[in-house]
C-alpha cells in the first residue's frame, strides 16, 4: 500500500504527538507525585513540631503549678500531718485556680493521701507508677521533655507531671497534676496543617478531628497495625508515612506515640484523593493543551515548573535546617523576581538570628526575662524596688599582673576564673548582672536568695582555691554579699540601656567586697541574724567599723568554710 507524503507527515506528527504526550504526562506524574509526597512529609514534620510545642507548654504549666503548690506552707503542713481530710481540703482550695484534670498527693511511701474527685482511692499505693517512684527517689522533672509522661485511668489518658514535696532536704511525699487528651487537642493540631488527627489509647479512640470517619475505622486500623504500634510506643519513634484504608477512604498516614508510660498514640493522615486532586486536573488540561500546541506549551510548562519548584525546594530545605538549629545557612539568589527577593530576605533573617543569638550571651538572665516580657513595648527608663541578694567578687593583684604579663596569658587566666564563677552563680539559680573588669556582679531572688548567694560565694572561693594555676597567677579573690531593697530597671538613654540594680544595699555589697581579704566571703552581721543563717553556716565576726558612704558602725562577718 502506497502512502502520500501528506499521509506520512500526518502519521508522523500523530505518532510524535502521542509519544510526546505519553512522555510529558509520565514526567509530570513523577515530578508532581514526588513533590506532593515531599509536601505531605513536611506537613507531618510540622504537625509533630506543633504537637511537641503544645505538649511542652502543657508540661511547663503543670510543672509550674505543681512547684507553686508544693512550696505552699499550709499545704506542706497538711501533707506532713499525713491526714487525708486535711490534704483533701487543700486540694479543693487549690483546684479553684489550678487548671488540672488530675490532682493527687501521696505520702512518702507512695500511698494516696488524696485524689481530687476520687475519695475511694485513699490509701492505694502508686509506686508502680514510674513518675511516683522517681519523685520519691528525689528526681526532679527535667527542664524540657522529649516525650511527656502519660497515665491511663478508667479509659482516659492524662499528660502528667509528678514532683517531690520537700521538708528541707527530706522528701515527705509527691504531688501529681495532669490534663486529659480531648477532641480539642486534635482539632487544634488540624488547624495548623492539612492533616486530620486521631488519638488512641490501646485500640480505643479518645480524641479525633475528623467527624466524617467513625471511631470503629480507627480501631480496626489499630488492630491491623498492632505490631507496628507496639514497636513505636515501646521505642518512642515515629513511623514512616504509609498508605492504608480508613473505612472506604484511602489515606496517607503516619503513627506517632503520644508519650511514654502507656500504649497511647495518634494517627495523622490526609486522604490521597485530596492530595492528588490537583494532579488529576492538571493531567486533563495537559492533554487538551498538548493536542492544540504540543511543541510550545508543554516544554514551556515543564521549564516553568522547574524554574519555580527548584528554588522553592532549595528554600524549604534551608528552612528545615534552620528549624533544626543550624544557622550556618546561606542561599544564593538566582533571580530578581519575588523568589529572589524571598531568598535575599531569608538570608537577612538568618543574619539577624545569628546576631541575636550572639547578643544573648552578653546580657544576664534577668535582662533576657525582662526583654521577653516587654518584647511588644518600647522599654521604659524606670524600674521597680525589689528584695534581692547581690554578690560582688574582685580578683586581688590583677592590676599588677596585667602590667607584667602578656595580654593573652592574663585574659586566659581571667576568663578561666570568671567562667567558674559564672557556673557557680547558675548552679544556685542566680543571674549574672555584669562583668566589670576582673569583677563579677550577680543577683539572686526568692525567699532563700541570701542563703543561695552565700553558697555561691563559698563555691566561688573553693573553686578558685582548687585551681592551682589560677590561684598561683593572681593574689586571691574577695567576695562581698548583701541583701535588701534595690531598684532594678532600665538605666541610661533610650539609645543605650542597661538593665541593672542601684541603691545603698548595692553599694554596701561593693564596700564589703573591697574589705574582703583573699579567700574571704563577707556580709553584714545584722542580715545573718535577721534570717537566722547561724543555723545553716558558721560565721566569724571580722570587725565593727564605719564603711565609706555609711554613717552607722556595722558588724562585718565572714563565712567559715572548709
Amino acid at each position: 500500500m502506497k502512502f502520500t507524503i501528506s499521509t506520512k507527515l500526518i502519521a508522523l506528527l500523530l505518532g510524535l504527538t502521542l509519544a510526546v504526550l505519553v512522555v510529558v504526562i509520565s514526567a509530570i506524574n513523577n515530578v508532581f507525585s514526588s513533590t506532593i509526597n515531599e509536601d505531605v512529609i513536611l506537613d507531618f514534620a510540622q504537625l509533630r513540631g506543633f504537637f511537641k510545642v503544645q505538649q511542652n507548654l502543657q508540661y511547663d504549666r503543670l510543672a509550674e503549678s505543681a512547684y507553686l503548690i508544693s512550696e505552699n506552707p499550709a499545704f506542706k503542713a497538711n501533707v506532713r500531718l499525713n491526714d487525708p481530710p486535711s490534704v483533701q481540703q487543700s486540694l479543693l482550695e487549690f483546684s479553684y485556680f489550678t487548671k488540672s484534670d488530675l490532682f493527687l498527693v501521696t505520702d512518702v511511701d507512695g500511698n494516696i493521701l488524696s485524689w481530687l474527685g476520687r475519695p475511694d482511692s485513699t490509701g492505694i499505693n502508686l509506686t508502680k507508677r514510674e513518675s511516683i517512684r522517681m519523685a520519691l527517689a528525689g528526681e526532679e522533672p527535667p527542664f524540657e521533655i522529649e516525650w511527656p509522661e502519660l497515665w491511663a485511668v478508667d479509659g482516659a489518658l492524662y499528660q502528667i507531671v509528678t514532683i517531690p514535696i520537700y521538708y528541707g532536704n527530706t522528701i515527705g511525699g509527691t504531688i501529681t497534676l495532669g490534663t486529659t487528651y480531648k477532641n480539642i487537642e486534635a482539632i487544634n493540631l488540624k488547624e495548623n496543617t492539612a492533616l486530620e488527627v486521631a488519638m488512641l489509647l490501646d485500640d480505643a479512640v479518645i480524641a479525633y478531628s475528623d467527624s466524617s470517619l467513625s471511631s470503629e475505622s480507627f480501631e480496626l486500623e489499630a488492630q491491623r497495625d498492632s505490631a507496628l504500634i507496639d514497636s513505636i510506643t515501646s521505642n518512642l519513634v515515629v513511623s514512616e508515612p504509609f498508605r492504608t484504608n480508613l473505612g472506604n477512604t484511602e489515606v496517607l498516614t503516619f503513627i506517632s506515640p503520644l508519650g511514654e508510660g502507656e500504649r497511647a498514640f495518634y494517627y495523622a493522615y490526609v486522604p490521597t484523593a485530596k492530595q492528588f486532586e490537583i494532579l488529576s486536573k492538571l493531567q486533563k488540561n495537559i492533554i487538551i493543551i498538548a493536542l492544540v500546541s504540543i511543541f510550545i506549551l508543554i516544554p514551556l510548562a515543564i521549564l516553568l515548573a522547574r524554574a519555580f519548584s527548584d528554588p522553592i525546594k532549595t528554600l524549604t530545605t534551608a528552612m528545615l535546617k534552620v528549624r533544626g538549629g543550624d544557622l550556618n545557612v546561606s542561599l544564593k539568589p538566582k533571580t530578581n523576581d519575588e523568589i529572589g527577593i524571598l531568598t535575599r530576605t531569608f538570608n537577612e533573617m538568618i543574619i539577624g538570628l545569628r546576631e541575636r543569638f550572639a547578643l544573648s550571651k552578653y546580657v544576664g538572665d534577668h535582662t533576657l526575662e525582662m526583654i521577653k516580657k516587654n518584647s511588644d513595648e518600647e522599654p521604659d527608663l524606670g524600674g521597680t524596688r525589689q528584695q534581692l541578694a547581690i554578690l560582688f567578687t574582685d580578683i586581688r593583684g590583677s592590676t599588677e599582673k596585667i602590667a607584667k604579663s602578656d595580654p593573652e596569658t592574663f585574659i586566659s587566666f581571667l576568663n578561666r576564673t570568671l567562667s567558674s564563677q559564672a557556673d557557680a552563680v547558675i548552679e544556685q539559680d542566680g543571674s549574672i548582672d555584669k562583668f566589670v573588669g576582673d569583677s563579677l556582679i550577680a543577683l539572686f531572688s526568692g525567699h532563700d536568695a541570701l542563703e543561695r548567694a552565700i553558697r555561691c560565694g563559698i563555691t566561688i572561693q573553693k573553686t578558685y582555691g582548687e585551681d592551682s594555676d589560677v590561684s598561683d597567677f593572681f593574689d586571691g579573690l574577695g567576695v562581698g554579699i548583701n541583701f535588701g531593697p534595690m531598684v532594678l530597671g532600665n538605666m541610661g538613654a533610650k539609645e543605650r540601656l542597661d538593665y541593672t540594680v542601684i541603691g545603698p544595699e548595692v553599694n554596701l555589697a561593693a564596700r564589703l567586697c573591697s574589705e574582703a581579704q583573699a579567700g574571704q566571703v563577707l556580709l553584714p552581721g545584722n542580715k545573718v541574724k535577721y534570717f537566722g543563717l547561724e543555723q545553716v553556716f558558721v560565721f566569724n565576726t571580722v570587725s565593727r567599723k564605719n564603711l565609706k558612704g555609711f554613717d552607722k558602725e556595722m558588724e562585718i562577718v565572714e563565712v567559715v568554710y572548709e
